[in-house]
This record gives C-alpha cells, sequence and structure tokens, in this order.
C-alpha cells in the first residue's frame, strides 16, 4: 500500500536529497512524496489532497512556522500524523510540538536509517486509524439502515393499527367482523414486537436460503406482478409495459425469489422515473429466461454503478434525497440472482436526451412438458408508496375559519392522507410532504399546531422544530413530534429541541386527538391569561406577559415598544412590525394567535390601561388623553367608554 508523505522545510536542497535518497521506495510506489516550502502551502495541499498519511514538517520556517501548521492539522484532517523535522538543539520546541501533538521528531542532520523506521511506525499508526475510521462509517452506515428501516416498517404498521382500532371501536360492528379486526390487530402488534427485536440486534446475518420450485406458467405470473404496479405507474402518469418474449407453457421456477426480485426492480423503476414510463421484457436466453426492467428515470452515475449492489449502498443522496431507502433492495436482488445460479446485470445513463437504467437478469429455467395449474400469487396489501404530490386536502367550505389551524408534516403520502381524513372533521388542516415544505407553510400560515414526521428528506423533524422555535414568528407554535424512532436518545433530543409532545409510531388515533386537545386548551388558557389585565383595570398590567413561555416574552417585546412611544399618536402596526422583523402579516397573525385581538386592538388596549393608572396618579382627562397618544380628548373618552363601559371621570369618582 503507497504511503503519502507531505515535506514541509524551506531548505531548497531537501527535496533533490530525499528524491535521491528514497527513489527505489519512490519508483515502487512505496512511498508517494509532495514536496512545500512553507506552512500556508502545506495547508492548501492538504485540503487538495486528503490521502495524504504522513506530514515531515520543519519548525522554523518563513511565513507559517511548523507549530502553527500543526495546530492547523487536526482541523483539515484529524488522521494524517506530524513528524517533526529540526535541528538537535531546538529541544525546546520539540517539546512543545510533541506536547501539541506531533507523533514524533527527527533531528538534522538526519539518520535516514532512523527516518524510515520512524516513517514505518508512522504509516502502521496511520493505516490502523484510518481502518478504524472505515469501521466507524460502517457502523454508522449500518445504524442509518436500521433507522430507516425502522421508519419504513412502523408507518405502514400505523395505516394497518390506526384504522383497525378505529373500527373496533365502533358499537354495533358484527361479531364476525369484530373478531376478525382483532386477529388484526393481534398479528399486526406482533409484527410490531418482532420489529423491535430486530432492531436489537443491530445487525444483519447473512442466511441460507433454499431453492422452493414450482411448476407453472412463468410469462402469466411476470405478468400478474406487473400487473399490480399499474396504479402506482398510473399515479405518476407512467406508461408501463410488458413483453413476454417467452414461449408460453410450464416452467420450473423458484416463484418466490422471482416476486421479490420483481417488486424490488419494478418499485425502483417507478420511484426514479418522473415522466416516460418502464418496460419489461422477459425473453428466452441460452441458459433459461432473461428479465429485462427498464425505465426512463434519473439515471445511475458511472462512478456508482460497481457499487449498488452492495449492502446498505446508497445512490448519490443529494440526488436522490427524496427516495432515501435502506440501500438493501439491490442487494438482496443481487444474492437471490446468485441464488437462483443467475447473474444480475445494469446499465444507466444520466443527464441527455435519453437518460434511464436497465437492469438485467438472466436466471437458468427448466421447461416442463406437462401442462398444470399456473402458479398464483397472493396480492400484496401495500407494494410501494410512488413518490407522487399531493395536493393539500381541502377542507369543507362549511367549516369556520375560528377552528383551529393544524399542519400535518408528513413524507408517506397514505398516512399523510390518512391523518388529514381523520382530523379535518374537527379541525382546519394544511399539509407539507418534507420539512423544508412544512417550514414554509408555517412561515406563511402560522398554525397552532404542527404534527411533524422526524425522517424526512430536505429537512427533518428535528431541523424543522429547531426552526420553528428560533423564529420569533412562529417560535410559539405548539409542535407534536410524531416518529418511528422510540429510542430514548430521540425522544430526549426531540424535547429538547422543543417539541411539546412525542408520539412514536404505530400511534394511536384517540390518542393523538386527545393530546392535540389539551395542546389546544393550553394555548387558551395562555391567551385568557395574556387578556385579562385588559378587561379588568385592577389588574397587573404585564401579569399576562410575564408568563416564563415564548408567548409572554413575545407580548413582553411588544409592550416595551408600545410603552417607549406611548404618547405617539403617530405609532402605526408598520412600525411595529419593522421593529420585531417581521412583515404585517405575519405580526397580525402572531398576535391574533396570542390574544384573539388584532395588533391595532392591543395597542390600543394597552394605552387604555395605561391611561387608567395615569388617571389614578391624579392626572386629568386631557393630559392623560395626550399622554397615552389620542389625537383629542373627545376621541380618548369615547374609545375608553366603549371599552370600560363607563367614562374616565365615573371610573374615577368609583
Amino acid at each position: 500500500m503507497k504511503t503519502k508523505i507531505l515535506l514541509v522545510d524551506d531548505e531548497v536542497d531537501l527535496e533533490a536529497l530525499f528524491r535521491k535518497r528514497f527513489r527505489p521506495q519512490i519508483r515502487t510506489g512505496v512511498y508517494d512524496f509532495v514536496f512545500v516550502r512553507d506552512g500556508l502551502e502545506a495547508l492548501r495541499v492538504l485540503e487538495q489532497q486528503p490521502d495524504i498519511d504522513l506530514v515531515l514538517s520543519d519548525i522554523n520556517m518563513p511565513g507559517m512556522d511548523g507549530l502553527t501548521l500543526l495546530a492547523r492539522l487536526s482541523e483539515i484532517n484529524p488522521l494524517v500524523r506530524t513528524v517533526m523535522v529540526t535541528a538537535y538543539g531546538d529541544m525546546d520546541n520539540i517539546r512543545l510540538a510533541m506536547n501539541r501533538g506531533a507523533f514524533d521528531f527527527i533531528t538534522k542532520p538526519i539518520n535516514f536509517q532512523d527516518l524510515e523506521a520512524t516513517i514505518e511506525k508512522t504509516r502502521q499508526h496511520v493505516h490502523q486509524l484510518r481502518e478504524a475510521a472505515q469501521l466507524k462509517a460502517i457502523d454508522a452506515m449500518k445504524t442509518r439502515f436500521f433507522t430507516n428501516i425502522t421508519h419504513e416498517l412502523r408507518t405502514p404498521l400505523s395505516l394497518i393499527l390506526s384504522p383497525v382500532d378505529k373500527l373496533l371501536e365502533i358499537d354495533d360492528i358484527p361479531t364476525p367482523y369484530q373478531h376478525q379486526l382483532t386477529m388484526v390487530r393481534r398479528n399486526a402488534r406482533q409484527l410490531l414486537q418482532l420489529i423491535n427485536q430486530l432492531l436489537d440486534i443491530h445487525k444483519l446475518e447473512a442466511r441460507q436460503m433454499d431453492l422452493v420450485n414450482e411448476v407453472g406458467d412463468l410469462p402469466g405470473f411476470v405478468g400478474q406482478i406487473v400487473d399490480l404496479f399499474r396504479p402506482s405507474a398510473a399515479i405518476k402518469n407512467l406508461t408501463l409495459t410488458y413483453q413476454p418474449e417467452l414461449p408460453t407453457g410450464t416452467y420450473l421456477f423458484d416463484a418466490g425469489k422471482w416476486e421479490k426480485i420483481l417488486n424490488n426492480l419494478l418499485s425502483n423503476a417507478i420511484k426514479f422515473t418522473a415522466t416516460g414510463g418502464i418496460s419489461v421484457e422477459l425473453y428466452p436466453t441460452p441458459v433459461g429466461a432473461g428479465l429485462s426492467v427498464q425505465d426512463t428515470g434519473i439515471g445511475i452515475p458511472a462512478d456508482q454503478l460497481p457499487y449498488i449492489f452492495d449492502r446498505f449502498y446508497q445512490v448519490n443522496l443529494t440526488r436522490t434525497e427524496a427516495y432515501e431507502g435502506t440501500g438493501i433492495g439491490l442487494a438482496l436482488v443481487r444474492e437471490l440472482a446468485l441464488r437462483l445460479g443467475g447473474t444480475i446485470q445494469v446499465e444507466s445513463r444520466v443527464g441527455g436526451h435519453a437518460p434511464g437504467t436497465d437492469f438485467v437478469l438472466e436466471v437458468p429455467i427448466q421447461r416442463v412438458r406437462d401442462s398444470v395449474e399456473p402458479t398464483t400469487i397472493p396480492a400484496p396489501g401495500l407494494l410501494i408508496d410512488p413518490e407522487h404530490p399531493t395536493n393539500d386536502l381541502a377542507t369543507p367550505t362549511s367549516r369556520s375559519d375560528q377552528l383551529p389551524l393544524i399542519l400535518v408534516v408528513e413524507d408517506h403520502r397514505e398516512l399523510r392522507e390518512f391523518m388529514v381524513a381523520e382530523l379535518a372533521t374537527t379541525y382546519r388542516i394544511r399539509v407539507a410532504g418534507n420539512g423544508q415544505e412544512g417550514w414554509l407553510v408555517a412561515r406563511e400560515e402560522l398554525p397552532d399546531v404542527v404534527i411533524t414526521d422526524l425522517l424526512m428528506p430536505k429537512l427533518d423533524g428535528f431541523a424543522l422544530i429547531e426552526r420553528l422555535k428560533a423564529d420569533p414568528a412562529t417560535d410559539h407554535i405548539a409542535v407534536i413530534l410524531l416518529t418511528a424512532r422510540d429510542e430514548q436518545s430521540s425522544r430526549m433530543q426531540g424535547l429538547a429541541c422543543g417539541a411539546d409532545e412525542y408520539l412514536t409510531k404505530p400511534f394511536h388515533l384517540d390518542e393523538l386527538q386527545l393530546r392535540l386537545r389539551n395542546l389546544l386548551a393550553r394555548q387558551q388558557n395562555l391567551r385568557d391569561q395574556f387578556c385579562q389585565p385588559w378587561a379588568r383595570p385592577g389588574e397587573d398590567l404585564t401579569s399576562g406577559a410575564v408568563l416564563p413561555t415564548k408567548a409572554g416574552q413575545f407580548l413582553s417585546r411588544f409592550y416595551q415598544l408600545v410603552e417607549s412611544r406611548l404618547d405617539d399618536s403617530a405609532l402605526s402596526v408598520e412600525d411595529m412590525a419593522d421593529q420585531l422583523a417581521m412583515n404585517r402579516k405575519t405580526l397580525y397573525r402572531k398576535v391574533h394567535t396570542l390574544t384573539q385581538l388584532s395588533p391595532l386592538d392591543l395597542i390600543r388596549q394597552y394605552r387604555l390601561r395605561k391611561a387608567v393608572d395615569l388617571l389614578k396618579l391624579g392626572n386629568n382627562v386631557s393630559e392623560t388623553a395626550y399622554l397615552v397618544g389620542f389625537e383629542s380628548p373627545s376621541y380618548f373618552i369615547r374609545v375608553f367608554r366603549d371599552f370600560y363601559q363607563q367614562t374616565p371621570l365615573e371610573y374615577l369618582r368609583q
């Protein structure tokens, strides 16, 4: 294995000396030297060439010296190790360098036998560090796999358990149906338990799979599976064609493995194809049968094609972020193909006029003379969830605008639509398919509660909550985190980010409704506390605003701004919005959400409450009117009477 060494020294003849001394190792590829003259140039090289293993650096150099370079190395490449090269009499600096993290040192004049031993020792150490880093990356990849598989399995379980639970709550449900639904729920919960046990293992083990050959109509069998995907293709307006060129008849084949291979290939083809279509061909080959699944999707870059069948590998997440899965589907396809004694190949094109991917499976099969009933397959409960954009489900126009507004942020289309259908009878609903869309909708609509998934493309649930809580316009919004991750660390992180509730999938719909009701009731209690001082003149003016909440802090800031311009009749809502770094629309919605008042009404009521205090201090009505920003005493008297049901003088007499 080649060791790449960066020599940093301002002595001009040192490069020639090293090239001469290590000529055999350089020629055979054992060592690869890079030579620079100062620390700044070394930093640039290290940023451009992360595969450098070892830095040989002088201490005393013009510009950036070796000690400064040493301090910067850990920021650029934590795996690289530094050997200091300096004069024997510079022991103080050598000791300082070792204390700062240098791996070793050698002194000038250089003893090259000592240098070679030092390089070899450092090389072995760096090699061990890189192996450890690779193992850590593999562990992280496995952790991501288990996280993703949890999400992917728990979401369909939610779509099973929640409707079943709701059906079982019906009082007059027929007994036979009740027994069947109870059995469905029992088995779904058992499946959930098995998933949790699988996650406790924290690794996948390869298991020997037996061949289970069945006699049947292979072209017809493949056609049945293709037909199951036609609704999914139709949702995305994709064409799905099937051309069976294999002669009709009965064949000996493993139906289960063929089904799994086809399901993976077809689901991927639909998932990564936005326009055009998918074609499936089944044709004879010299050894048996060939299966081609070709799409007009986004394609796979050539440099990633060799790795797509590796377990846990995922193609370029920046390009396929919305489709992130477990990275195990194609690995399973390859293992199944090998177990069938066949091969799987892939060709792909990215960009241009004809992008797309073509998977070709070739498997030996045996034709059977005697005709028997074709093999049939049970219809799967849920094949795939193609990433098809879904518009907001319209809330019935008869619903009042005063109903609480709930934002549902969920990337799983069916679960999102299920939640909307259940909640729309009680609340106004907005939806978003990922965290980024959720953030934009929340900023625009200022919902009362956000229900968000955790694992989503573009912006996950943690990041969405952090943005909501960091923005003054949205920091008051309550958040329910609804996720498949049930480990304590995720729960603690979610609550630390600012989530008000943490529910795990599968969830019980009644529990979600109850938590929503409690959150909304809590918000209404806060509104009542904020509004109490305005209704009763004797109340402390700041009793609501000093509550230790984001809403209380915002209102305190609002009141401070009004107080600072209390006698200014020209104070406007636009002025307040500028001071609070919001636009007028956002300020209106936030103030109305917190107090059920408009910003203008809140300013006016604050002035009226301050007027009460000024009147108590002995100011007459005219003085008070001007001190609290009214342009005329007569207008002040009229507004005061409308709000307190008595004139200022009548109030003073009491």
